[in-house]
């Protein structure tokens, strides 16, 4: 009797010892995975911090590039609406090289490979809906001026009389019709939730203010 009491203490222990490592050994496995989660999560913040800074960075050098080619742009205009104007001169029958401001068609070429990245990476997953909302209507919008782009390089290597006025005016039209939209979504999308990664830039040029002011009071 004794000695079944003494196998069933034995066998009574052997299991709680099993148990017991096996309670220490899930704590161990379950705590090594959490903290592989939580280091997976901080290194994902911290890669969507710098993406983003990359994406301000990317819309800072944009920015300049839009005010200057819409100063650039709108000066073309002006120029060729004054030589319409006059009527000693047959303006259709000039090109761009005789115009005084004239330093090609200066096409705008907006970087985007920063968004490109931020979607490829899956890093976007981590942010927040509305951020990724803007930052895609910010880029589709700006979309229509990398076409615009690219249908001019298409035209670049079959249209002899691709500088004369009336296309170079057609085309710079486009430019300045369009660059407003562009840079509305940055003033009013991009400094909302850029700004504190490095896009804070206001517009210098009055005019392409006046416009983005019209456009927003009619929508």
């Amino acid at each position: 009797m004794t000695k079944n009491k003494k196998n069933k203490l034995k066998i009574g222990q052997s299991i709680s010892k099993h148990l017991i490592e096996a309670v220490l050994i899930f704590t161990s496995v379950f705590f090594a995975f959490l903290l592989t989660e939580y280091r997976a999560s901080r290194n994902k913040d911290e890669t969507l911090k710098i993406s983003l800074q990359h994406i301000a960075s990317e819309m800072e050098y944009n920015h300049r590039r839009i005010e200057s080619i819409f100063d650039y742009h709108t000066s073309l205009i002006h120029e060729i609406d004054s030589l319409k104007n006059q009527n000693t001169t047959d303006w259709e029958m000039l090109y761009g090289h005789d115009l005084n401001i004239w330093q090609g068609m200066q096409m705008p070429m907006l970087r985007s490979t920063a968004y490109q990245t931020f979607l490829n990476s899956g890093v976007n997953d981590k942010a927040k809906f509305e951020l990724a909302k803007s930052l895609a209507d910010i880029y589709n919008t700006q979309s229509i001026i990398e076409r615009l782009d690219n249908s001019f390089f298409d035209l670049a290597t079959t249209d002899r009389e691709l500088t004369a006025l009336p296309k170079v005016r057609h085309l710079a039209r486009l430019y300045v019709s369009v660059i407003p939209d562009v840079i509305m979504f940055y003033q009013h999308k991009g400094k909302s939730w850029l700004s504190e990664y490095g896009y804070n830039m206001d517009i210098k040029n009055d005019e392409l203010t006046n416009i983005i002011e019209k456009r927003m009071t009619n929508q």
